[in-house]
This record gives C-alpha cells, structure tokens and sequence, in this order.
C-alpha cells in the first residue's frame, strides 16, 4: 500500500513538475534540472558530516543498496509521469520511440543520478 501512495504521490507532483518546466520554458530548464537532481541528494544522502572521514567501496554501495526500493518507485512513477505527458500534450498514447524514450529516461536518469549522490556520500 505504501507503495502506491508513493507511485499516486510522485505522479500528481511529477505532472505539476512537467507543468512548471513546461511554463518557465528553456530559458530556465538549466535551474528545474540541477534543482531537481540537487533535492535528490539532499533528500538521500546520510553523510556524517565529517570532511575527514575517507570514500569506501562499501559505504557506496551501502548507500546504493539502501535506497534501491525507492529508486525502482521512483522510475515506475516516471514511466507513468512520462506516459501520462504524452498522452496529454498530444491526446494519444505513445508509441514506438516515444515510448522507448520514456523508458530510458525513466530508469538511467534516476539510476545515474543516485549513483552519483552516494559517491558523495561519507
């Protein structure tokens, strides 16, 4: 069930995303990536704090393995988001390379960007 919540709750705020980074236009779209990536990291991210402490295999992949369940919801909610976006901008569902792309977007764009965060960490 929570599951679901979390699926329902990043589809209504992904399409309000879409919608914001659809209304400042490319002009801004540099400040609603970085600023969507950045709130990954804060959000995820459990460093200690300490500037001393030194990188390790097994913290990173500790972090990886922590946060994989929210990042497989996370790219289901995307897929949907994506779908859904299509769906409204043109007013049929995508198909073939569209589809394709949403797909891709969905799972290497939250994956890549988490495994970037726990580099960071300590």
């Amino acid at each position: 069930m929570v599951i679901v919540f979390q699926i329902v709750i990043t589809v209504v705020f992904g399409l309000l995303w879409w919608w914001v980074f659809n209304r400042v236009g490319e002009d801004f779209e540099y400040i609603m990536i970085l600023g969507s990536v950045l709130a990954v990291c804060v959000c995820c991210c459990k460093g200690t704090g300490d500037p001393q402490r030194e990188w390790s295999w097994q913290r990173y992949i500790a972090c990886i393995r922590r946060c994989w369940l929210a990042t497989v919801v996370l790219m289901v909610s995307l897929f949907i988001i994506g779908v859904l976006a299509v769906i409204w901008a043109t007013g049929a569902p995508p198909a073939g390379a569209v589809l394709f792309n949403i797909l891709i977007a969905s799972i290497f764009a939250p994956l890549f960007v988490r495994l970037i965060c726990c580099a960071y960490e300590s």
